[in-house]
């Protein structure tokens, strides 16, 4: 990277740590540009969501909606898939073995 910022991951990673600490692990998990909002109780997944977008609104952060995925019982997050059991191992991933 000879012209950009050479640490930008780590300084985006520390902004949304900050940004979202004390939501972290309960509510939220970012990974650089990954993030999951999941709740215990799905009555509670709206007040969470709305909790995550007024942060987003209060840093000034837009979120790609083209990339969104709004109500999902499972999805892929990080090589994994996540379901409401538990993380399993993502049978794209494990395909070639």
């Amino acid at each position: 990277m000879p012209f950009g910022l050479k640490n930008a991951g780590a300084t985006y990673q520390r902004l949304v740590t900050k940004m979202f600490r004390t939501q972290l692990g309960k509510t939220v998990e970012v990974y650089i540009d990954d993030m999951v909002v999941k709740s215990k109780r799905s009555q509670d997944h709206l007040a969470d969501l709305s909790q995550i977008f007024d942060i987003l609104r209060q840093f000034q952060l837009k979120l790609n909606a083209s990339k969104c995925a709004f109500g999902v019982d499972s999805g892929k997050f990080l090589r994994s898939l996540v379901t409401r059991r538990m993380n399993e191992a993502n049978p794209d991933q494990i395909t070639g073995i």
